[in-house]
């Protein structure tokens, strides 16, 4: 036998001798995970918690914190099967302590995805982004394309949650493309059901019918209970917010009894909340109100918070329907209460949506009021969450980029680390061989093959570096681009008009002001006139065409907009019903002209609902001109001011009947426009003649 054979049975036989037994120990470990996995997977949790607890059972036996850091994982993913988030953080913090001790990559990129996700059922979703992306630094670093995937749909729906519905479909629009390359079926229903569910929060409700319908197909095939649950339960909230109360009846108790054999209690109230939800609207209240009883009461006793806000809102508008308005304002209280400890600021703004049609209902006009300008601040309010979570999703990339540059520097020094161990381990073969000089030369030659390698290696990751921050930075663009524009109507948003309109205000003023100062002639065509245009009894159109007509209704009203206004003036959908346009540089004696002209142009013609019919509609319109005082210019009047004072002419002119505007032209006293301004003042000023107010009848 020659020396070189020698040598290499040698090697061979203590690497049997070692690796054999660590080879069955793995094997054995990766069926106990995988029987988990099954368990999960048919909805036998009390199996899976079984399972679990063996498996961690024998990594405390053996002392491995390896096989620890699994036991902890699978225990986490059981908690979250059944919604028990705290517990699943808890087990998921010390599963990664172990992880990164033993240096599993992988082990640590699946933990840090769970956490990612029990952020986000928390609302939680800029830290469910941070947690999410660097799982996902870790799977591309393995190249684990089905890690990948998972973690593009990871961070759709966050960024759905966020508000960047175009980078969400664009992320689950990834991960259906690169599952459908390796044949993942489970992953494509994901993917699918993820894209129907942004198609129905951005309102194309018959394409997110298709998606989901594909999804539970899918979901069926691979078997997967509480997946084809989910399916089921989306498609029957679906098609009862489209009317089609008979199907989705079906689906829902398919999905609550899938949800009960399974054993997961808050996925089990979610479906029965969409029940209550079907019965209301079938006009069952009775039946109603004793399902959302039930998830109310078992909602508080287990802490399932955002489950519970939802069921607020359901039992008030149940009540309201009723004409039971003190238990309404009863719920909306509640919900109000809860949503603020969620600080989840949208269905703040609901419920205070829902407490307006209560005391109008109520007839009690002021608190109406009260309650209007309080959503109008909540929504302000959330316009700057959107900042700062966009703030953060920014950071949250450019940390993923970062990591990226750092993980391939520790590559490279990892590389070298194990070359000088390569080199080490040479030098002591050659001193027992007695090859020294030999094995040493080839060392050297190895080492500088592999420098060169290296090299190659940094350099082409560098370039793909730059290139993936140049296509970062275009895809930022192109995003900031959408998100200044409704996708409905095709006007521009709130957001565009914020960043917009300050500029208009200030350069109005100045004009005014070197005219006051006698620096110029009076200036003309220097006024600003903001509008605010609302369809009137709108609900009523959703309530009995569907969602489907009311938007195309919002598409012509945007395009009678633009028959009054001009190209250069700013129009723009303000939220649901709601417009707002902006008339740039006119004289103010224009702004009831224009007002005038909106009316009459959504009066005189009929809107299209079918092929063959048509329905008349009105709206209401509120307006108010800037700068309101021309005599005084102290302080700049702000944007959100002149919103209240417009909104509360849009009031004013609902009051009075509806299918009118209201105005305010001009002001003696400028402290109405103050941000701090209460409500009563703005009333005193508005009683007081304090205002210069024009009506539709005047």
């Amino acid at each position: 036998m020659s020396y070189r054979s020698a040598c290499w049975w040698l090697v061979m036989s203590v690497w049997v001798f070692i690796a054999f037994p660590l080879t069955a120990q793995t094997e054995s470990v990766n069926g106990l995970a995988e029987q988990i996995a099954d368990a999960r997977l048919a909805g036998a949790m009390q199996r899976a918690d079984e399972l679990a607890g063996r498996l961690m059972t024998l990594a405390t036996k053996q002392d491995n914190p390896g096989l620890l850091a699994q036991a902890l994982y699978q225990q986490a993913r059981n908690a979250m099967e059944r919604n028990r988030y705290d517990v699943a953080q808890s087990k998921l913090t010390q599963a990664m302590e172990l992880y990164q001790s033993v240096n599993d990559q992988k082990g640590l990129g699946q933990a840090y995805r769970q956490m990612g996700l029990t952020y986000r059922y928390q609302s939680n979703y800029s830290l469910a982004l941070q947690y999410v992306y660097l799982a996902m630094q870790i799977f591309r670093q393995s190249d684990d394309k089905d890690a990948i995937s998972s973690a593009h749909n990871s961070i759709g729906v966050i960024l759905e949650k966020m508000g960047y519905y175009e980078e969400a479909l664009q992320a689950h629009q990834k991960a259906l493309e690169m599952n459908t390359e390796l044949n993942d079926q489970p992953g494509v229903a994901s993917a699918l059901y993820n894209i129907g569910d942004l198609r129905r929060v951005m309102g194309d409700l018959d394409t997110a019918l298709v998606y989901f319908e594909d999804a539970l197909k899918l979901d069926i095939a691979s078997g997967d209970k509480k997946n084809i649950a989910y399916s089921h339960n989306k498609i029957g909230y679906l098609l009862n917010t489209m009317g089609q109360h008979d199907q989705a009846r079906t689906h829902i108790l398919k999905a609550l009894a899938l949800f009960r054999k399974i054993q997961t209690p808050r996925d089990t109230d979610w479906a029965l909340s969409s029940l209550a939800k079907l019965e209301l609207d079938s006009g069952n209240l009775s039946a109603a109100k004793t399902l959302i009883d039930g998830v109310i009461e078992r909602a508080i006793e287990s802490d399932y918070r955002s489950l519970l806000v939802d069921a607020y809102e359901i039992a008030a508008e149940l009540e309201y329907q009723q004409k039971n308005y003190t238990s309404a304002l009863y719920y909306i209280n509640a919900g109000l209460e809860q949503a603020k400890q969620n600080k989840e600021l949208a269905h703040e703004s609901d419920f205070e949506a829902l407490r307006v049609k209560v005391h109008l209902a109520n007839n009690s006009l002021q608190q109406a009021f009260e309650a209007l300008q309080r959503q109008k601040q909540l929504d302000d309010q959330r316009l700057n969450d959107i900042r700062v979570e966009g703030i953060a999703k920014v950071q949250a990339q450019a940390e993923f980029v970062r990591r990226a540059h750092q993980i391939e520097l520790l590559e490279k020094e990892q590389a070298l680390q194990q070359t000088s161990r390569m080199l080490w381990m040479t030098v002591t073969i050659t001193v027992i061989c007695v090859l020294s000089l030999v094995i040493l030369l080839y060392g050297r030659f190895l080492q500088r093959q592999v420098n060169r390698q290296l090299e190659l290696k940094v350099a082409q990751r560098t370039q793909q570096l730059e290139e993936k921050n140049h296509q970062l930075s275009a895809a930022y663009r192109e995003v900031e681009t959408i998100s200044l524009t409704d996708k409905l109507t095709g006007l521009h948003n709130r957001r565009f008009l914020e960043n917009q309109v300050g500029a208009d205000l200030e350069r109005s003023r100045r004009l005014y002001f070197d005219w006051y100062t006698g620096k110029t002639d009076k200036p003309t065509e220097a006024d600003i006139a903001l509008f605010i245009i609302d369809l009137d009894d709108f609900k009523e159109v959703n309530d009995s065409y569907g969602h489907n007509v009311g938007d195309s209704m919002l598409s012509q009203l945007a395009h009678r907009m633009s028959q009054v206004f001009r190209q250069s003036d700013y129009l723009v959908r303000w939220g649901g019903e709601e417009f707002v346009a902006v008339a740039r540089f006119i004289d103010r004696e224009e702004a009831a002209h224009l007002a005038q002209r909106m009316l009459e142009i959504i009066n005189k013609q009929d809107f299209k609902i079918s092929d063959t019919k048509k329905l008349n509609q009105t709206c209401s319109i509120g307006y108010v001109c800037y700068p309101p005082v021309i005599a005084a210019q102290g302080k700049p009047i702000s944007f959100t001011s002149l919103m209240a004072v417009a909104d509360s002419c849009l009031y004013a002119a609902k009051s009075a009947g509806k299918d009118t505007w209201v105005g305010v032209e001009s002001a003696l006293d400028a402290s109405m426009f103050d941000d701090d301004a209460t409500l009563s003042q703005v009333e005193n000023l508005f009683h007081n003649k304090q205002v210069m107010i024009r009506r539709a009848d005047e």
